[in-house]
Order: structure tokens, then sequence, then C-alpha cells
């Protein structure tokens, strides 16, 4: 059985959350991921980062919370944005043409970069 690692990242600075998972994100495990991202939704938290440094796989239950959520999160002036993808999951991403859905960066701070420049215009 897989196991995944879950951490949540809130800074009174801004309104940003970072997810840091670990682990294989696939069917036994996606639920606690969606648990987190669900609970920063009903606390209006809308603007995501989620750290895939650590994250080896993603099936697709992993990938469709991001896609279920990101309606939700953009009608509220918010985004999930992905970071530090491991070339085997960028590969994959990019396959399923999630590139056109959702962003991706090379960082958390790049993509932190990118919230807060949105912002700005």
């Amino acid at each position: 059985m897989e196991n995944i690692t879950i951490s949540l990242f809130e800074s009174g600075k801004d309104d940003i959350s970072e997810v840091r998972v670990d682990g294989v994100i696939d069917t036994t495990t996606s639920g606690e991921l969606e648990s987190v991202i669900d609970s920063l939704l009903k606390r209006q938290r809308y603007g995501i980062i989620i750290d895939l440094a650590g994250v080896d796989y993603i099936s697709s239950a992993g990938w469709g919370i991001f896609i279920s959520r990101i309606k939700e999160v953009r009608s509220n002036n918010g985004d999930i944005k992905l970071a530090n993808m491991v070339p085997n999951v960028f590969e994959i991403y990019e396959l399923l043409e999630f590139d056109k859905v959702l962003r991706a960066y090379n960082s958390v701070d790049d993509a932190r970069r990118d919230f807060h420049a949105s912002a700005e215009t």
C-alpha cells in the first residue's frame, strides 16, 4: 500500500496556501489530498500552490482532483498552480494536455511570484 504525506503551509503575509505532497497520488491516497484542498476552499482560500517535488506518480484520480476544483477556484479569482514536478510526472502532465488548464512552475517561489504579479495587474 502506498503512503502519502501532505503538509500545509500558510503565511499571514498573503492568501496563498502551499500544499506539499510526498509519495504517490493514486486512488488509495487521493482522498487525503482532496480533503486538504476541500478544506482550503471551505475557508475561502483560493490561492493554492501544490508542491509536487516529492511525488513520483499521479494517477487519473489525482489529476482529477485538480481539474475538478479549478473552476470553483478561478470563479473566486484564485488559481491552483503546480510546482516542482519531477520529469516523469511533468511528462504525463504534458501528454494529457493539462498544461492547457493548469500552469506549472519550476519552484514554489516562481508560482508565488506569479500569484503576486497577477494580483498587481
